[in-house]
């Protein structure tokens, strides 16, 4: 059965409304009355205001409880001035997706959690760009993850490819535009440097920040290892595995390789020695991976890592 609108089903079933508010303020001292005033209309017209859907009252209840999580886990203040931006995204969203309007708000919250302050209206601005070209609910999941690797989380730019190709060809397309991101690239970490190319390649360089006292993770001088298709750091007892690509770096602790293969201290390619040596030492390496399209290097008596790459711009 259809449902009246949500004010009157919130007004009709205020004793169980006022529970749940009540239900999480005995467990959250910080939870705020006055942020739920403030953002209740918002949120519930961004949701609802869509003629051709009208929730069922188990659905505007279910979307009560989850606004007052939010307000509860301090979401909106944590954006700050990005709520609205917000709000504008739900609103926006195509009407056959609001169908579960619970699922899309928590992909939405489940990465802006994850993304540092300064990404978060960056990765919003991207998504809206896009709305107009996503069909489903599994495409809409996708393009979440996507924008979230292109955030920089190389980590999951691996599992995009196997889905990557069951986006829409509108919305594909319109990636491709925006980002210049599409089935090609989205294959290898950066691009492979060719020699015969009659352009010259762009290359960069960036470092990845290593003492835990200027926010690195290394207590001990690292130390790169080869583990199979992947980067492995050995940090005194700590082991990490390194994630790289044009977007970002990451990363994760891991197990210790039980037989760690010895790595190289030096560069072999002509070219990349003359990259890096506009930049580094190169007697001062102490461990190295070297590939057509990257080199990542560690210094004797440093804690950083140090990234020169083969960029697309």
């Amino acid at each position: 059965m259809n449902s009246s609108p949500w004010k009157e089903i919130l007004l009709k079933e205020k004793e169980y409304c006022n529970q749940i508010v009540l239900t999480v303020k005995r467990t959250n001292s910080k939870f705020s009355e006055e942020e739920l005033a403030n953002h209740m209309e918002p949120f519930f017209t961004a949701v609802t205001s869509n003629h051709s859907i009208l929730f069922e009252e188990k659905t505007v209840l279910s979307l009560f409880e989850t606004f007052v999580i939010l307000i509860s886990k301090q979401f909106f203040q944590r954006i700050e001035a990005l709520d609205s931006l917000f709000f504008q995204i739900i609103l926006e969203i195509q009407p056959d997706l609001k169908k579960d309007p619970i699922l899309l708000i928590t992909y939405i919250v489940n990465v802006i959690s994850k993304l540092e302050d300064e990404k978060k209206e960056i990765f919003l601005k991207r998504l809206q760009s896009v709305l107009l070209w996503i069909q489903t609910i599994s495409e809409f999941k996708l393009v979440i993850s996507l924008l979230f690797w292109a955030s920089g989380k190389p980590e999951y730019r691996e599992s995009l490819q196997l889905e990557f190709h069951t986006l829409n060809e509108s919305l594909k397309k319109e990636i491709k535009r925006l980002f210049g991101i599409d089935e090609n690239s989205i294959r290898t970490a950066f691009i492979t440097f060719d020699p015969n190319q009659k352009t010259i390649a762009s290359f960069h360089f960036r470092f990845i920040p290593g003492y835990t006292l200027f926010g690195g993770s290394f207590s001990h001088l690292p130390i790169l290892y080869q583990n199979g298709g992947s980067i492995a750091i050995q940090s005194g007892k700590s082991w990490y595995e390194l994630f790289i690509d044009e977007f970002g770096t990451s990363l994760h602790t891991m197990e210790p390789i039980k037989s760690p293969v010895k790595i190289n201290n030096s560069i072999k390619s002509s070219i990349w020695k003359q990259i890096v040596s506009q930049k580094l030492e190169t007697n001062s390496i102490s461990s190295s991976i070297e590939t057509d399209s990257f080199v990542v290097l560690t210094l004797k008596n440093s804690y950083q890592l140090y990234l020169f790459y083969t960029g697309r711009t």
